[in-house]
């Protein structure tokens, strides 16, 4: 008997400390009626922003051995979470594992996380990106911030983007296979200002969120918007309606942390934000 509910497989990192990745995906997606099947691509004692050289294991094989594992049981999903893979290997083994998913009954959401404020992250190179763009002929959606969906897609990366500039990188990206096209922190004119566009293959077309941007910043908020950004739409919200409603959490967990004094480093208070999540319509 299948259960009532729907299931994801959030293949990410999981920090012992510091609110990211597979710690603020599991309560997100669990407050929204969401069973989460974690696959960690590795383990760290914290994130990498701000608390020196972590302790970091790396598990090798480990996505491989449980695709393999699941297999034999026939576990399904629905919905696939690929975030942070952090290696050739785990490219290669995610490839794999959504390569074999029902693509007719499962969502396939790819945040590609490599980059931001238009460089590369200190492990990451050229080649990790190109070999990410494997996984873009299988996706679904796909979330990657300004920064990357500009090194996908080859183009420049400017101080700030116009609306037809978004739609061509947006296209380039829809060319490489992914349905629906979410890019984040987008750069405008206005500096006080922050745009979240969302291009959806099928029409062709293109929207973009405004939203102000706020004084503080916290690692982690990225996983937040996917993991909103995913629940809701599986619960039959329309990925224009989802996509608003990661923004607006996003910005309410933000808004909550900033109200207290203590290092941004940590990341947001998830725990006391989580109500909010019920509250969205």
């Amino acid at each position: 008997m299948k259960k009532p509910i729907k299931r994801v497989a959030a293949i990410h990192d999981i920090c012992g400390f510091g609110k990211a990745a597979l710690t603020n995906i599991i309560p997100v997606l669990s407050t929204l009626g969401v069973e989460v099947c974690p696959i960690p691509t590795m383990v760290l004692s914290t994130h990498t922003g701000g608390f020196g050289d972590p302790k970091i294991v790396k598990l090798k094989g480990y996505v491989a051995d449980t695709f393999e594992h699941y297999k034999e049981f026939n576990i399904d999903f629905e919905g696939i979470f690929v975030g942070y893979l952090g290696t050739i290997d785990n490219i290669k083994e995610t490839y794999e594992f959504i390569k074999g998913a029902n693509k007719d009954t499962t969502l396939v959401c790819f945040d590609p996380i490599f980059g931001d404020y238009g460089n590369y992250y200190s492990n990451f190179n050229e080649n990790y990106s190109e070999q990410l763009k494997k996984l873009l002929k299988y996706s679904d959606i796909i979330t990657p911030n300004f920064t990357e969906a500009c090194i996908l897609a080859d183009e420049k990366i400017s101080e700030y983007v116009s609306e037809e500039q978004l739609l061509n990188i947006s296209r380039k990206l829809f060319d490489f296979g992914c349905k629906n096209i979410i890019i984040t922190s987008v750069p405008v004119k206005d500096k006080n200002k922050i745009a979240t566009s969302i291009y959806l293959g099928r029409n062709d077309s293109i929207n973009i969120i405004i939203s102000n941007k706020l004084k503080k910043s916290y690692p982690g908020t990225g996983d937040i918007f996917t993991s909103v950004l995913i629940g809701k739409y599986l619960n039959g919200i329309s990925l224009l309606d989802s996509v608003k409603d990661s923004c607006e959490f996003v910005e309410r967990c933000i808004r909550e942390s900033s109200k207290h004094d203590y290092d941004t480093k940590e990341g947001v208070l998830l725990e006391s934000s989580l109500k909010y999540l019920n509250d969205l319509k």
